[in-house]
């Protein structure tokens, strides 16, 4: 065997190394990928449990109810408290939406609390209202995305059945 031969044995053997590392890296960034998009979706979905047990527990249920029905009749302290309730879910939302940008979700999701937000909160005046004021705060792609779900939305639904109920006494 000539040093040509053992040269080109010695490539193929190399080049062959090179492929198996490749593949073995492309096998690594697909669990990865897949632990990634598990850990985000059930961070975000651990933060949505958290906020509506905060919005809607017995502290907070009535300036929820309230706000959602009527947003510019809240008091100045029932305003703040509704205003932080809802950044904190609307901030929930915003992190889906950068998640699904990162491909850390999937459309399906993203889609879901679309769906959600689209039957029990946008269909009511005090959450339009609301967000008229503070969509500034967010970010460019979750105020487009939003005001999407608003264009998408039956203002006529009444998912919670509070539309022709009284407002709730703030205080």
């Amino acid at each position: 065997m000539d040093w040509n031969a053992v040269g080109a044995i010695a490539n193929l053997v190399g080049a062959s190394g090179v492929m198996v590392s490749l593949i073995y890296l492309g096998i690594q960034i697909r669990q990865n990928t897949r632990t990634e998009q598990a850990r985000a979706f059930n961070e975000i979905f651990s933060n949505f449990t958290a906020q509506n047990l905060v919005m809607f527990g017995p502290t907070n249920i009535d300036v929820v109810i309230s706000g959602i029905q009527d947003f510019k009749t809240l008091n100045g302290r029932d305003k703040l408290r509704f205003d932080h309730l809802m950044m904190g879910y609307f901030n929930a939302l915003e992190a889906t939406i950068f998640s699904k940008t990162a491909f850390l979700l999937g459309d399906d999701t993203l889609e879901n609390w679309a769906y959600s937000l689209r039957t029990r909160f946008l269909p009511y005046p005090g959450v339009r209202d609301w967000w008229s004021e503070a969509k500034p705060i967010f970010a460019p792609e979750t105020r487009a995305w939003i005001d999407k779900q608003i264009s998408a939305t039956d203002k006529e639904s009444d998912y919670l059945g509070i539309k022709r109920a009284p407002a709730l006494p703030s205080g």
